[in-house]
Parts: structure tokens; sequence; C-alpha cells
């Protein structure tokens, strides 16, 4: 497991940081729009092209492609591998070319045509118009890095969110602070950068493949045998990853129709917020774990998959089931901290705080079913992937109708946990050698103990809260945080290693031998 390993922490590193520079970017998106109708209209329609990046590029086409490639490259050649990669490459542009005309035409005529009766429709038509062509860039670079993620390079892909970050923070900077641009031109100048931001994002892995493996583009829409595997295995994952993201689409279409403001807003930011513990480690683990799962589900002794499988669901879990009872907790001074900026103040954030807190309940479930869908990938079976997603689906939109109208957003919220909750047993259940037995047994995932040593972490952040009982002020509230967070995180890994975990073992043993090396010199 250590090249895992290795591979794990860059992709963790680069991804926190990346992370982090979100963090800014919505620090900062949010001082100059709080939760107004252009920011939120900009929030909306930036969800279109996302919802494409998540389906296409991260999502079923990379985990169809992935095997495919890597059994070509290993039985023909890698020249052979890199012709069907252009044939897959080819095919998206054309396709995401000829779909983003479609919608900037369709925008077009919205706007100028009068289609739409409110002025947050308008700005969401135009915004969506200028920034949806980014779905060609982003879902085309995704198969350049699912090329590079075979051979064990997975910088490309792990650096690629910080450059939009990065592009996005410059524009907020420079127009926002610099030449001091109203609402509706900074977001406009916000919808042109994340264009800009895509090329970038192409250009990185397409200049390594270059210059590392010596790949040539051409543009090829020829068909092939290994074009038809990868179009049998797309178009079933497909369907599932479009309902798996039509859920996100849902939700904030209908907050964005709610009667109270600042509903996209407060799920955006529980969205991101969730996304820092569930990106950092729980799709760092997917990342680095797809391509050995789908080398060893070719192997004919099962227990090597099923070792990699385990492996990857207890990192999972020893990561996010405390992140959830900690962001949960800390949820109103994570977001006074972050966010009480500008045009964003005390009400959007005790707003935001419910919203934030019942997501929470979802980051574990999040995490869990996105192992368990590639892991389903990596042995090429779409089915039972698609019939969770459409589980997903159903429920998310009767529990929102039913939810929304007495609670408003945080009825959303609950809808899309419970929903989560539903589509995760059904992928326990369909999984062989692994079900709800597994979970009352110590061995392989602790999930007892896990659960156990996050609980009582959470009585300790409790008691620790009612007893310092700090002022109302940002200050306060960092200093709150640079409290809680490092005795949260002791009290989690403490109990964690008295109970038996055996990563906290092994990192205990890491930490004795680096300090007796400190010791010999």
């Amino acid at each position: 497991m250590s090249k895992i390993a290795q591979n794990l922490s860059l992709v963790s590193f680069l991804t926190m940081a990346s992370r982090v520079l979100g963090l800014a970017r919505d620090t900062l998106f949010f001082s100059f729009f709080g939760a107004s109708v252009i920011g939120e209209a900009f929030l909306l329609a930036f969800t279109l092209p996302n919802l494409f990046r998540r389906m296409l590029g991260e999502g079923t086409l990379s985990s169809a492609f992935i095997p495919v490639f890597a059994e070509t490259k290993a039985k023909k050649s890698l020249r052979a591998a890199q012709t069907l990669m252009n044939k897959v490459v080819s095919r998206l542009i054309v396709s995401l070319a000829f779909l983003s005309f479609l919608v900037v035409l369709s925008s077009y005529f919205g706007v100028v045509g009068n289609w739409f009766s409110s002025e947050k429709w308008i700005w969401g038509a135009v915004f969506n118009g200028i920034s949806f062509s980014y779905v060609i860039f982003i879902c085309s670079s995704a198969i350049l890095i699912g090329a590079l993620n075979t051979k064990g390079s997975f910088f490309a892909g792990a650096f690629s969110p910080t450059i939009l970050n990065l592009m996005m923070i410059s524009t907020l900077g420079i127009l926002g602070f610099g030449m001091g641009l109203e609402e509706k031109k900074l977001a406009i100048g916000l919808s042109i950068s994340v264009l800009l931001a895509g090329s970038l994002q192409f250009l990185l892995p397409f200049f390594q493949l270059r210059i590392t493996e010596g790949w040539r583009w051409k543009m090829d829409l020829a068909g092939s045998e290994e074009m038809d595997k990868i179009r049998s295995l797309f178009w079933v994952g497909a369907l599932g990853a479009a309902i798996s993201q039509i859920n996100v689409l849902i939700s904030r279409f209908l907050a964005y129709s709610l009667d109270e403001p600042g509903g996209v807003s407060y799920l955006f930011l529980s969205s991101r917020l969730i996304e820092l513990p569930l990106g950092v480690f729980a799709i760092a683990v997917s990342t680095v774990l797809f391509p050995e799962l789908a080398k060893k589900a070719r192997v004919a002794d099962r227990s090597q998959f099923m070792e990699s499988f385990f492996y990857g669901l207890r990192m999972i879990l020893i990561i996010t089931m405390p992140a959830a009872v900690g962001l949960a907790l800390l949820a109103e001074p994570i977001l006074s901290v972050l966010f009480k900026w500008g045009q964003f103040g005390h009400r959007e954030v005790m707003e935001a705080v419910p919203v934030l807190t019942v997501s929470c309940l979802g980051l574990p479930l999040y995490a869990i079913s996105a192992f368990m869908i590639k892991a389903f990938h990596s042995q090429k079976q779409m089915v039972h992937p698609l019939r969770a997603a459409l589980i997903s689906l159903v429920s998310n939109l009767i529990l929102s109708l039913l939810l929304m109208g007495e609670f408003g957003v945080i009825g959303l919220a609950f809808a899309n946990v419970l929903a989560a909750f539903l589509q995760t047993v059904f992928l326990i259940v369909m999984t062989k050698r692994f079900g709800f037995y597994e979970l009352f047994k110590i061995r392989p995932l602790y999930f007892l103990p896990i659960l156990s040593s996050s609980a009582l972490m959470a009585i300790v952040l409790v008691l620790l809260s009612d007893w310092m009982q700090l002022p109302q002020n940002k200050a306060s509230k960092i200093l709150e945080l640079l409290i809680q967070i490092p005795v949260g995180i002791l009290i989690y890994c403490l109990s964690a290693y008295l109970i038996g975990l055996p990563e906290l073992k092994k990192l205990y043993r890491t930490i004795v031998v680096f300090s007796s090396r400190d010791k010999d010199r």
C-alpha cells in the first residue's frame, strides 16, 4: 500500500490546497454578492457546467474510459491506447461544442425574446450562456487526466481545480477591489474567467501527456472495438451519473424558486464546506484506488480486490465521520470566520447554520456512495449504480416537494440527506461479500470504533463550548476554532488509538521512529 499511500498524500495535499483556495474564492464571492439575486443567478448558472463536468469528466465517461484504456495499453501498445484516447476526446469536443452552441443560442433568445418574467431568471440565462462552454475544456481534460492516472501520475488532476480557483480569485480582486465594478458586470467578468480557466485546465494534462508520453493530438471520429466497449459501459453509467447530478440541480432550482432569499447560497455554502473533507480525502481515496481496483478486478483472486475495497472504505470512514460531527457542531463559528464579510452578515450566517448542520449528516453517506460506485465501475458493473441513482432521484424529488413547503431550504437539505441514505443502503445490499453485518464486526472496517470515537469527540466539544462562553465577535470565533479543532482531533485520535484502529497505531509507530531518529542526532 506504500505507493498508494504516496499518491494519496499527493492528491490529498493538492486537493487541500485547492479547497483552501476555493474557500478564499467563496469568501470573496459572498463578500461582494451576499445572498443577492445576481449572486444566486451566477451560482445557479455555474451549476449546469459543473453538472456535466461531474457527469462526464469526473464521472461515468472517465470511469468507462480508464479500464478500457489500461487494458488496451497492456494488451496492445501505448500507441493503440493513445489512438483510443484521441477517439474519445474527439467525440467529446464535437458533441459538447454542439451542445454549448444550443445552450448559448437558447440563452440569447431567452433574454432577447422575454421568455423570463423575473430578473433573477434573466440574469441566470445570461451567465449560463457565457460560462456553459466551460464543459468542452473541463470534460476533455478529464479524459487526458484519466490517461495520466493509469500510469500513476495524479498531479494534473489534483492541481486542475486550483487553476479555476486562482482565476476566479484574481477576477474578483481585479474587477471587484481594483476597478470597483457593480454586481452585474462583476458576475459577467466571473463567467468569462470560468472559460479562461477551463482552457488552462485542458492545456495542463495536454502538454504533460505530450512531453512525458509522446502523445500527439489528432481528430479521430472513427470507430473501434475499444470504443464499442467504452460506449456500452458509458451509456448505462451515464444515465446513473446524470440522475445523480440532476439531484443537485433539482435542489438548487427548488431553492431558487422559494420566496425566501438565500436558499441557493446556503445550499451552495453547505456543499462547499462538506466538499472540503469529501474532496481532500474521500474523493482522493476513490481517485487513487480506482485504477488499483480496476486492475485487481481482472484478477481471479477476489480477495485482492476486497482487500483494497475495505481499505478504501475504512480510510473514508476514518476521516468523514469525525469531520461530519465537527463541522456540524462548529457550524456557526466556521461560517462566521470564513464568510461574515461585506454583504454576508450575521443574519445570513444564522440562516445558513441549520442548513449546514443538516447537510453534515450526509457527508459520510456521500463519501461511501462515491467510493462504492467507483468500485462497481472498476468491475464494469454499471447497472447497480444506475438503480441507486434512480432511488436517490425519486426519493429526493418526492421528499423535497414534501418538506420544502413547511421547512424551506432546510427541508431541501433534509431531503438530500435522506436520499443519500437510501442510495447508500441500496449499494451496500448490492455489494457481494459486504453487508450490514460488516458494520458490527471490528475488522475490517472498524465502523463501531470509529463511531464511538466520533461520539466521544462530540461530547467533549459540546462540554467545551458550554464552558468557554466567549463573546460574539470574529476574534472570539477564531479563538474558539483554534481551541476546539485541535482538542477534537486529539480526543478522536487518542480514542481511536486506544480502541485499536490500525491506521492510528501505524501513525503512532511512525511518530516514535522519527522521534528516535531526532534523539540520535
